[in-house]
């Protein structure tokens, strides 16, 4: 067996070595994608609000500067070979834990509608809002855990003394995205959002209903059975298609894209709406 495996006494040529760690490499590498997808940027998200922004990062960490470490110093015989591999390890593992930590806090933890739209939250942004909160003597609020594919939905209550809001914030708290103090459950609020909701001229008014529409038709969905409200996301801003029947974000279409932009570029035309 040896004869027909040398490397089992010799030690691995550099072909097998790479392939082994460029193997072992992509199954990290594919455990952390699964845990993106599933929940950190579930969904569209993942492209919106950050997640392929981390994932390449951590991509040129784990799949490209660890293996190819081992292809240029890796030499079957050579001194000190076990402490060179050891060093990569060390300089793969910090690098990688680094890029683990800076993904897991641009997460998304939350969507939260308010100023009359839907706002994504990162775990970095609501560590900050807090500690704002706490600076005026203000308790933030518990974030309800994410589950599979979903993130809490939560509402911000309009103030009812508006010039007060705007002294607050000029004052040093958060923004109404990042009052966790007054978070609640959009599944209790939602008759307070309907009124915000755009219709189909100011859809069209913002060169958005192409993209819309073709967005509807794709899901098969109809325009009286949704709910229109702009959103914005670390990456893109546009329209999110929501369902008031269950309550929850069926798509997000983004300004930029394909169907929008051509829209924007030729200008607005008068179309029969609904």
């Amino acid at each position: 067996m040896t004869r027909s495996f040398p490397w089992l006494t010799q030690g691995p040529t550099k072909g097998v070595a790479f392939a082994i760690h460029l193997t072992l490499s992509l199954l990290v590498f594919s455990l952390l994608v699964i845990i993106m997808l599933l929940y950190w940027f579930p969904g569209e998200l993942f492209f919106l609000d950050g997640g392929w922004q981390g994932l390449k990062l951590v991509a040129m960490i784990d799949v490209v500067l660890g293996p190819a470490l081992t292809l240029i110093l890796y030499k079957p015989g050579k001194p000190k070979l076990l402490l060179d591999m050891s060093m990569i390890a060390l300089l793969q593992v910090a690098a990688l834990g680094y890029g683990f930590y800076t993904t897991y806090q641009q997460r998304t933890v939350a969507i939260v509608y308010a100023e009359r739209g839907f706002n994504t939250l990162s775990a970095r942004d609501n560590h900050a809002f807090d500690q704002q909160l706490l600076a005026m003597n203000e308790q933030p609020g518990p974030l309800p855990a994410p589950g599979l594919l979903q993130l809490p939905l939560l509402l911000t209550p309009e103030p009812d003394d508006y010039g007060q809001f705007l002294a607050d914030i000029l004052n040093g708290y958060p923004g109404p995205q990042g009052r966790s103090d007054l978070y609640e459950p959009l599944t209790l609020k939602h008759e307070a959002m309907q009124k915000d909701a755009l219709n189909w001229q100011a859809v069209a008014d913002l060169g958005a209903e192409a993209a819309v529409r073709a967005a509807l038709e794709e899901q098969q969905l109809k325009a009286e059975d949704v709910e229109l409200y702009p959103f914005k996301a670390r990456y893109a801003n546009g329209i999110a298609v929501f369902d008031p029947s269950n309550l929850q974000i069926l798509d997000f279409v983004p300004e930029d894209s394909p169907a929008m932009a051509a829209a924007t570029s030729t200008g607005d035309e008068e179309q029969d709406l609904p």
